[in-house]
């Protein structure tokens, strides 16, 4: 069984990612869950799954996305700085980045400095740090897996 944190859960990438989990839900393991804002899908996904932590990165929405998870058993946490710590967790197996636009390439930096493998939906992390990841993923002996259509195909055509 592997495990899994999944970064913007709660996205259209986060949402498919799921969808194959549950086909094949005795493969994985879901350690944490993260949403922008979207608490209520997140809460869902989360007594769903049962990860042991969930992340909302608006701090305002952390009070509300408690009282939804109340008597659960999950943590929650909420704000940059906690997702970054949940992306650079090393008791995962993989660390799937379903964020969008700028805000993701620190997070896939941190997952990659822990030493866990990378699914990557995130473009904008290799087009603004590219060479700053290939060196990292070199120096962690991390793997990182183009998963967005776009540059998955091209990485597929060269390997």
């Amino acid at each position: 069984m592997k495990s899994i944190g999944i970064l913007g859960s709660t996205g259209s990438i986060g949402n498919q990612t799921l969808e194959v989990i549950d086909i094949l839900e005795e493969n994985f393991q879901i350690k944490y869950l993260t949403s922008h804002s979207n608490i209520n899908l997140l809460a869902d996904q989360a007594l769903k799954y049962r990860p042991d932590t969930v992340c909302v990165a608006r701090e305002e929405k952390m009070s509300e996305l408690c009282d939804l998870l109340r008597d659960s058993g999950i943590a929650v946490t909420s704000g940059r700085d906690a997702l970054l710590e949940l992306a650079g967790r090393s008791d995962v197996d993989m660390v799937m980045n379903g964020l969008v636009g700028a805000p993701g390439m620190e997070p896939t930096i941190a997952a990659i400095k822990s030493g866990v493998d990378v699914a990557l939906s995130n473009k904008e992390s290799m087009v603004m740090a590219g060479g700053i990841i290939n060196e990292l993923l070199k120096k962690y002996s991390g793997n990182l897996f183009p998963v967005d259509s776009e540059h998955s195909a091209i990485w597929q055509c060269l390997r």
